[in-house]
């Protein structure tokens, strides 16, 4: 089962075994309204569904409200339901969220986001490193109600097409949380975190090896060049040749090309400094460049 299955199933699961009175109710299904409903010439609203315990929850809620359904076409993937709601059309289809957002605490708005998603809502499973969670209507010109609504709510949802079809989105972390948490998926905001929480440790942990290999790469890098230079000195003038602490040096880094400056710094008789080993290392460059420069000249 898809990610966005699971939060589907905790949201049906939630809004069927809540006890409805008939304010509840109603913004329940202005809620399933605002994304499903389709245009027809009857005065009664039709909604497409794709499960049958979603049906039967838009069914109970019409009940409330003293409302009737009927199934009018049943597919494979999903079914149309007729409403007749006795007089209350304009109602349902114009309900003032905005009331309701202004005068009900946060815990209350699970009632109409949880049906918003029921009814046209997707999320991507976080586990693929992506977060993205849309809610696309059916019908286009209830978009800007859509969008506008989720704003009051402080989901700082964004507007998309989704194969023509307009709707609204999230895609950071944080805002998708704050939804799962509004809307009443609690287990699916546990997991959702928890997800978070090991992918954020994974990529801290890569930073770190990347960085760790970076590291040990410019160190390599560092060390061949070293070890080049102070060959060239060797199979020329000789180490012998070189003033008593250089070629001291020098001897080291033959030995112990493992090492770093500040390990090599350890064994010199004094202990000296990385920052004393690298000016050493960068006057062996030096002669040995020299050395090159003179026998490019002959």
């Amino acid at each position: 089962m898809s990610f966005s299955a699971k939060v589907r199933d905790e949201l049906l699961s939630k809004l069927s075994a809540y006890r409805w009175n008939e304010t509840a109710a109603l913004t329940a299904l202005s809620s399933f309204a605002v994304v499903s409903l389709k245009s027809r010439k009857s005065k009664n609203i039709v909604m497409r569904v794709s499960r049958d315990e979603t049906a039967r929850l838009i069914s109970d809620l019409a009940e409330h409200i003293n409302a009737k359904t009927k199934i009018l076409s049943k597919g494979k993937r999903d079914q149309q339901i007729e409403l007749d709601l006795n007089g209350r059309e304009w109602e349902v289809v114009n309900f003032d969220f905005y009331a309701l957002i202004k005068t009900r605490p946060q815990s209350d708005w699970w009632i109409i986001l949880a049906p918003l998603f029921l009814a046209a809502g997707f999320m991507s499973d976080p586990s693929n490193r992506i977060y993205h969670l849309e809610i696309t209507p059916v019908l286009a010109e209830q978009h800007e109600l859509l969008h506008d609504l989720l704003h009051a709510m402080e989901l700082p949802f964004r507007k998309t097409r989704t194969k023509g079809r307009p709707g609204v989105y999230l895609s950071s972390g944080e805002d998708i949380a704050d939804f799962l948490r509004l809307s009443g998926a609690h287990l699916a905001l546990l997991r959702f975190e928890e997800i978070r929480t090991e992918l954020e440790l994974l990529g801290t942990v890569q930073r770190q090896v990347n960085f760790d290999e970076a590291n040990i790469e410019r160190m390599t890098t560092a060390v061949e060049r070293q070890i080049e230079s102070i060959e060239i000195i060797e199979q020329t003038a000789g180490l012998d040749s070189l003033p008593q602490h250089l070629a001291e040096t020098a001897y080291l880094r033959l030995e112990n090309p493992e090492l770093s400056l500040a390990d090599l710094g350890e064994l010199m008789s004094p202990p000296l400094g990385k920052s004393g080993i690298s000016h050493r290392m960068r006057r062996l460059r030096v002669i040995a460049d020299n050395i090159i420069e003179s026998l490019g000249q002959r």
